[in-house]
């Protein structure tokens, strides 16, 4: 059954009330979160703490540096919080003017992607992060006398900046997705033209991962492992929706 039309006044109303919910609930989850702020730097830091067990410590260098270091992170985890909320008010508001197949596509799109992009996160934050500030913090030795020491403000710039490129990165699969159902691309383009893709990814990888070679690895490696397997799982689910539409017709 088709939703009632409304008015454009009422479309504006919608959309400015579920603005208005996504805003209260970033404003309470940023009250939330400003409250552990030290909990959640601590967490970003955790990469670094082979530093800290040699006896360094975290610096800032200007009186309100640190104070909106915690703004700052504050601000990222809220984001992550009510991201998944924003996702559901933007379903909810586009919902109504979607055709039965729109809705049935983008309902498992909704679902996924703030579970790809999480899992980005979770990515550079658990494996990249590691393993760079482990390439970087090795350029100190004896011949030339560098001493790292890493200023809260920077590191917490670096670490967010690297976890949110990399939620957007793992939602390659997504937009693959969603393109090949739309009808906007299809998928023996994305097995023919698979160099292509790959260099496209190298190649973006480069320019919004920070300028390191290890960032760029770290990033087109996953985004092209997750094109392969988007490949598979769009050939697995025309495959399964052409068995079933033989079986409704036999």
């Amino acid at each position: 059954m088709l939703d009632e039309p409304k008015t454009l006044y009422a479309h504006l109303r919608e959309l400015r009330n579920r603005l208005a919910m996504v805003s209260l609930c970033f404003a309470a989850c940023f009250a939330g979160c400003y409250h552990f702020s030290s909990d959640i730097q601590y967490l970003l830091m955790k990469p670094l703490q082979p530093l800290f067990d040699q006896g360094r410590s975290m610096v800032y260098t200007s009186l309100p540096e640190a104070f909106l270091s915690e703004i700052n992170t504050s601000l990222f985890a809220s984001f992550l919080v009510t991201f998944p909320f924003l996702l559901m008010q933007i379903w909810l508001f586009s919902r109504p003017g979607l055709f039965k197949i729109e809705r049935q596509i983008l309902r498992v799109v909704m679902i996924c992607i703030p579970g790809l992009f999480y899992l980005g996160v979770m990515f550079a934050h658990t494996v990249v992060l590691p393993r760079a500030f482990e390439f970087f913090i090795n350029f100190e030795h004896g011949a030339v006398p560098l001493y790292f020491l890493p200023k809260i403000s920077d590191y917490i710039n670096f670490v967010q900046r690297l976890m949110f490129v990399f939620g957007i990165g793992f939602e390659l699969p997504i937009l693959l997705f969603t393109l090949v159902s739309f009808g906007m691309l299809s998928l023996q383009s994305l097995k023919s033209r698979w160099r292509i893709v790959v260099f496209l990814l190298c190649a973006l990888s480069a320019v919004i991962t920070p300028p390191d070679a290890l960032s760029m690895v770290a990033l087109a490696v996953p985004m092209i492992v997750l094109y392969g397997v988007t490949i598979i799982v769009i050939q697995w689910t025309q495959y399964k929706i052409t068995n079933n539409t033989d079986s409704y017709h036999a």
